[in-house]
This record gives C-alpha cells, structure tokens and sequence, in this order.
C-alpha cells in the first residue's frame, strides 16, 4: 500500500475530522511497513527531517493539503482532515425548521466556517433564516460539525429567497464543486452590491404597487 492510499483510509474510516499527528499515528499502527523505511532513514541521516516521525508526518501535510478529497480546518492547531463531501454536508443543514416563509422580511447571511479549499481560500455559506440568525447559526452547528460558523455580514430584506437565488446564481464562478450555498470568499466584495440592486427594485415594486 502506498502512503497516499494509507491516508485516504485513515480519514475515510474516522468518525470525526483526525490531525496529521493521528493519521501518523495510525499509520505507524496499520502499516508498519510505511514508517521508517530506507528513504525515510536516509533522509534523517542527512538531516532533512528531525526523525522517523518527522519523515512520516511530512508528507502526511503536503498529501492532505493538495488532494481535492480532503477538507481542512485551519482554525485549530494542528488543523484537522475531515473527508465529508460539502454538498453531503450540505444536505444535513438544509433543514426548514423553525422557518417561517410566510414572513416577508428575512435575513440573508454569509458565514464564515473555518474551514478552506486546498490553496487557502476561505470557504463562507450564503443563506437566508425568518429567525434570529443566531438561532440559525446554533442550528446549522448542531448538523455541521465540520464548520465552525461566524456572522460575515448579513442584511435584513424583503423578498430573501429571491435574493439568495440571485447571489447563489451571480456568484456561480465562486462556488464550490456541487456545492449550492458554499463559496470561497472571493464572493464577499459582491454580495453588498448585489443586495443594493436587489434592494432598490423591491423598493420600486413597493412604489409601483402604491401607486
């Protein structure tokens, strides 16, 4: 077995996201045969790494920062490696509860989750909730335990599920793979301007219909 597939087994078979120092850890208890080896050896001769752990642990980190079926939350030291897909995790949050659609003014948020795509890009959640949004948020944390959720910004609307279907379909080019409310923040110089627009036609409806 190769180190790479040793990884992707660890992390897949873990309840909960593990750090590199588990997976190394782990490793050395599956798959001896992976930890010291002749390569491994030489390079601690030769002072490249500290020992037979440091050789291990290594490229443990460049394997799960650069493959595309891991997620990394930086939000701890050491991060921790979560193999869950975003939109299986989606799913899990796109819970109706305690929504009241038949209010006519929302909330529409972006949350920052903590956690980031592979080349170091913050991934945030842009939605919308009829309650409180922190309500919303000590909801999605109970579902989401990948995501460590923080308030970016939010703005207070008419016509909310509008708005959030503009953003989700305007800011598509930020989106993440099959994923339908998560994007990286590049998003965030946007979303004002959009809720601007968004805002100034609802008002000309309002007028509209007045008159």
């Amino acid at each position: 077995m190769k180190l790479v597939d040793a990884v992707y087994t660890v992390v897949s078979g873990a309840s909960m996201p593990v750090t590199p120092q588990h997976i190394r850890d782990e490793i050395k208890r599956r798959y001896p045969e992976l930890y010291g080896t002749d390569a491994a050896k030489r390079n601690v001769e030769r002072r490249n790494f500290n020992d037979l752990d440091h050789a291990l642990l290594s490229p443990i980190y460049k394997i799960c920062t650069k493959d595309d079926r891991y997620f990394v939350d930086r939000s701890t030291k050491p991060f921790s490696v979560s193999l869950a897909s975003i939109s299986a995790v989606e799913d899990a949050l796109d819970s109706d509860v305690g929504e009241d659609f038949e209010q006519e003014v929302g909330t529409l948020y972006v949350l920052s989750t903590g956690v980031y795509t592979r080349d170091g890009k913050a991934i945030v959640k842009i939605g919308f909730t009829t309650q409180e949004l922190s309500l919303r948020i000590k909801q999605l944390y109970t579902t989401g335990a990948m995501f460590r959720f923080e308030p970016v910004v939010s703005y207070e609307v008419r016509g909310y599920d509008l708005l959030e279907q503009a953003l989700h379909r305007l800011l598509a080019p930020f989106r993440l793979n099959e994923a339908r409310e998560f994007f990286t923040d590049e998003v965030l110089p946007f979303v004002e301007d959009v809720v601007n627009v968004h805002r100034r036609i609802q008002g000309a409806r309002s007028t509209a219909s007045r008159s």
